[in-house]
């Protein structure tokens, strides 16, 4: 008789146990960005100032390539379709996507000063 009373009160709470397992299954989240990052591109940025860059890539989260320029404490997007955005997509790609090749592309794109013409005293 004890073994029945204890089967009746551990029969319900097994049960929700298990209702409870399942559900903690189903309401666990993955974090996924559903929204562009860019909402605001820039043409361009001066390359001295830049740090770091992303290129992320579209898909399900956005339907655009985004750049992301890193100046210090600050992040930037770039247009795309900017000369900058395009050259360092080129580049991105040229390093086959290889985080530890990166300041290429940044040491590349900065530009080559002319060295200064000396004026010639004129007879």
């Amino acid at each position: 008789m004890a073994f029945r009373r204890g089967q009746k009160t551990l029969t319900p709470l097994l049960f929700l146990l298990c209702i409870n397992l399942l559900k903690d299954k189903k309401t666990g989240a993955v974090n996924i960005r559903e929204k562009c990052m860019c909402i605001r591109a820039s043409n361009a940025v001066l390359w001295r100032r830049m740090t770091d860059f992303n290129v992320i890539d579209a898909g399900p989260h956005c339907y655009k390539v985004q750049i992301i320029i890193k100046m210090g404490s600050t992040s930037v997007c770039l247009a795309t379709d900017s000369k900058q955005g395009k050259w360092l997509q080129q580049c991105w790609k040229r390093i086959n996507f290889n985080e530890g090749k990166k300041k290429r592309c940044l040491q590349t794109g900065k530009a080559k000063r002319r060295p200064k013409k000396t004026k010639t005293p004129q007879p």
